[in-house]
């Protein structure tokens, strides 16, 4: 009995390992069919955006799960996997395409625009098959949540508003205060750069031999003694009688 489940789980084991190139061709294959579609969401198996009553897309998959939906998918179509298979090959270059595309924000946002847009149509399509008694019911519900939703959306933009007004408040408040601080740095330095010159102009007055003004240098009063001398001379020159003979 045991050797025949053995013989059993051998033989499983072996289908599977025949099984492996096809489903990477499948594979291959579902995700070249949805590239060419544009549908980057079943490309990577995740689940499609929807919309809601104000046609913006939504959308709950974190980037987490993105990133193990692509690691998941790279591994059946990697061309290490597939040697030689041209259809792997381009399979896995199409998925870090849209693996891509749905990690860079501006991308994510336009394709989420485009599948809420495909998701809207699709509802309305749907509405519009029911009876005219239900669409009439379910048109005036939506118009209710789409109010109730603009309202919401109405205090969260005044919410932030508010918040960017007090932000920029505090900002120049911030800068007001710094400019201050650089005034009252530069009147600092403009005293200390005067006192310096005022110091230093007493310092050179004072060994220089430049005077003050109202004070005599000693050179000065040396050249006024001088001609004080001279001037006496001349004087009693001038007193002194002629001799006769």
């Amino acid at each position: 009995m045991a050797a025949k489940l053995a013989t059993d789980q051998e033989k499983a084991d072996a289908a599977a390992r025949k099984a492996e190139p096809a489903l990477s061709l499948t594979a291959a294959k579902r995700i070249l069919n949805a590239w060419e579609a544009k549908d980057y969401f079943s490309l990577l198996g995740l689940p499609e955006p929807e919309a809601d009553e104000l046609g913006r897309p939504v959308w709950n998959c974190t980037e987490v799960e993105v990133g193990k939906a692509y690691r998941k998918l790279s591994i059946v179509v990697h061309p290490d996997k597939n040697p030689g298979d041209d259809e792997a090959r381009r399979a896995f270059e199409v998925l870090n395409k849209a693996h891509r595309m749905l990690k860079d924000p501006i991308s994510r946002e336009d394709v989420l625009r485009g599948a809420a847009d495909k998701a809207r149509r699709k509802r309305e399509q749907q509405e519009a098959a029911v009876d005219l008694d239900t669409r009439m019911k379910m048109n005036a519900a939506k118009n209710d949540r789409a109010r109730e939703m603009r309202k919401q959306e109405g205090q969260g933009l005044q919410s932030h508003i508010l918040e960017q007004m007090r932000k920029r408040q505090e900002e120049v408040k911030r800068r007001a205060e710094a400019a201050a601080k650089a005034a009252l740095a530069r009147s600092g330095r403009r005293g200390e750069d005067s006192d310096e010159e005022e110091e230093r102009g007493r310092g050179a007055g004072g060994h220089t031999g430049v005077a003050k003004p109202g004070v005599r240098t000693a050179t000065q009063l040396e050249s006024s003694d001088e001609d004080e001398d001279a001037a006496t001379a001349a004087r009693n020159k001038r007193r002194k009688k002629p001799a006769f003979m």
